[in-house]
């Protein structure tokens, strides 16, 4: 297995310490692109940019200046200045002061200092902190800013975590300190990035299986000998080229190509490009369907891609449904309705309900608890009936309670309204929270 490339950015102090500890790492390669001030940071992930399959920089700053200039293909990370972070820098302040003065801090999260301060047992000691607020920060502009408080008698020391202010006060003989990394933060953080990119590329590798479905009037037999099949099937092999399918079935108005994970997620950024489809569907009066299955072997996937097919031919024609190793559906792809539920089976009919799940993934879609039956309707292509028995059933489980109905503006019958608890609605259902 090919060993990920983790270039580390940021200035000396930090990136020796984290270069140190990730030379514990066996299964990774580690560089460091070592500033002057965190401003350089952007410049000099243009430069690496080749050199690295993931880029950790020591500390906020740095990564919010460069992450414009991290190419696509790559990962960022960074590490946050908090917790023992913090304590480290209070007790060397403790030390040298023989107590906690009124610190100027920057670049750390105000919840960990009031949380630390508290259980040291000074929540009431003044302090002052300069917060990014998702914007870079100039090192001139921090540098003034701690030395205003000092001249104006508010502060008594600086607490940064930039090494050029530290650096710049330092020289001017101030009090100051720098905030640094733990050894176990950052043997935590690098543990983490690591196993996320093992089980990134772990999934990368996994087999898709795309099945297509020719679907016409005519009979099955003679669809095969038609010009237009011929011209779709064609345009499906020559797809297959992009996705680097090296084998494909054909059988009848079925074809079948292979890929993994990786090429299918970056040929259709990222499962939201399927134009391909719709071109297919624009060709002739033939209409074709996708079903499209993820699996840790051939024939798991071939299992999930025959049944998305299923689940799409029945839904509509033209469409394209995936089904991933989890069991779980995800479509119509490519379309702004697309919506995501498990297939898994449970011994409670209800848990099991796809009509729910599908229920839910809709509320959780359009973001709204208050709904009509005709809302329902419309949203999942379902009838008003059907709706209302799905409102009826979760009424009695109290899930669902009428609050009112609909203004008197609009066609017809007002319609009663029903607010959702989509907690409780994801606990039947046995899905997470979204």
């Amino acid at each position: 297995m090919i060993k990920p490339r983790i270039a580390v950015v940021g200035p000396e102090p930090l990136t020796a310490d984290i270069c140190e500890v990730a030379a514990e790492f066996k299964n990774v390669e580690t560089s460091c692109i070592i500033y002057q001030t965190a401003e350089e940071s952007a410049q000099l992930v243009k430069q690496y940019q080749k050199e690295a399959d993931i880029f950790m920089f020591a500390g906020p700053t740095p990564y919010t200046i460069a992450k414009g200039s991290i190419p696509s293909g790559s990962k960022s990370c960074y590490l946050p200045f908090e917790g023992a972070d913090i304590y480290r820098v209070l007790l060397k302040i403790y030390e040298q002061c023989h107590g906690y003065p009124i610190i100027s801090f920057d670049i750390v999260e105000q919840q960990d200092l009031t949380e630390i301060y508290y259980e040291l047992g000074i929540p009431h000691t003044p302090y002052y902190l300069f917060s990014m607020k998702g914007e870079a920060v100039d090192s001139a502009e921090l540098v003034n800013y701690h030395l205003n408080l000092l001249q104006k008698g508010k502060a008594e020391v600086i607490a940064t975590t930039l090494n050029s202010v530290f650096e710049q006060l330092q020289q001017m003989k101030v009090p100051v300190f720098l905030i640094k990394h733990t050894k176990a933060k950052i043997r935590d953080t690098l543990q983490k990035v690591i196993l996320k990119e093992e089980k990134q590329k772990k999934e990368e590798g996994q087999i898709t299986v795309l099945q297509f479905q020719v679907l016409n009037e005519a009979s099955d037999d003679s669809i095969p000998l038609l010009p237009d099949y011929k011209l779709i099937k064609n345009k499906i092999l020559e797809y297959g080229g992009s996705l680097f399918s090296s084998m494909h079935l054909i059988d009848k108005q079925m074809i079948t190509l292979y890929t993994t994970r990786g090429v299918f997620e970056k040929v259709t950024n990222k499962r939201q490009d399927f134009s391909f489809l719709d071109d297919l569907n624009t060709l002739s009066a033939f209409k074709v369907n996708l079903g499209i299955g993820i699996g840790n072997t051939a024939e798991n996937a071939a299992y999930n891609a025959k049944n998305a097919l299923e689940f799409s031919i029945r839904k509509k024609k033209g469409s394209c449904f995936l089904i991933d190793e989890h069991k779980r559906i995800y479509g119509p792809l490519g379309t702004v309705k697309s919506m995501n539920y498990t297939l898994l089976s449970s011994t409670d009919e209800i848990k099991n309900s796809l009509t729910l799940r599908k229920f839910y993934a809709w509320l959780s879609m359009m973001r709204k608890c208050d709904v009509t039956t005709r809302e329902i309707s419309m949203g999942m292509n379902t009838s008003e009936r059907h709706a209302a028995r799905i409102l009826k059933n979760l009424c009695q489980r109290n899930i669902a309670n009428i609050i009112g109905k609909e203004s008197l503006n609009q066609k017809g019958r007002p319609r009663l309204i029903y607010k959702i608890d989509l907690h409780e609605l994801a606990n039947l259902i046995q899905e997470s929270v979204r």
